[in-house]
């Protein structure tokens, strides 16, 4: 009775839909931080689907480096965003990309981590 629900689980599991965009499936992620953002940038997107790696490594299959910066327009009442990108190791070519506003709702970096990261992949 048991082996019947590990198959059940199984197939459950191998029917469950990514969240990664089909162009993205065939990349690996590399997140090469050590700060708080990058730790969780990479934490939520292996949650997501994502297959994340720490280093680029020769011979490996596609490769997107994530790039993230914050940014705000000149002036005391702009709001900064926080702007992932994903760009193609090989080619420079950007794949994916994402903007979040830092306001009060994204107020750690956990929460910012997970809006960018959905943000990549609506």
């Amino acid at each position: 009775m048991t082996w019947r629900l590990d198959v059940i689980a199984l197939l459950a599991l191998g029917c469950a839909t990514s969240h990664v965009p089909q162009q993205l499936r065939r990349y690996d992620v590399v997140v090469e931080g050590k700060d708080e953002q990058s730790l969780e940038l990479a934490r939520a997107m292996r949650e997501y689907g994502y297959h994340v790696r720490q280093r680029l490594r020769g011979g490996s299959r596609p490769t997107a480096a994530l790039i993230y910066f914050t940014f705000s327009d000149p002036g005391p009442s702009q709001p900064a965003w926080l702007f992932v990108r994903l760009a193609d190791t090989r080619t420079g070519l950007i794949i994916g990309s994402g903007a979040v506003a830092l306001d009060s709702l994204a107020p750690t970096a956990r929460a910012r981590a997970k809006a960018a990261v959905q943000a990549i992949a609506p």
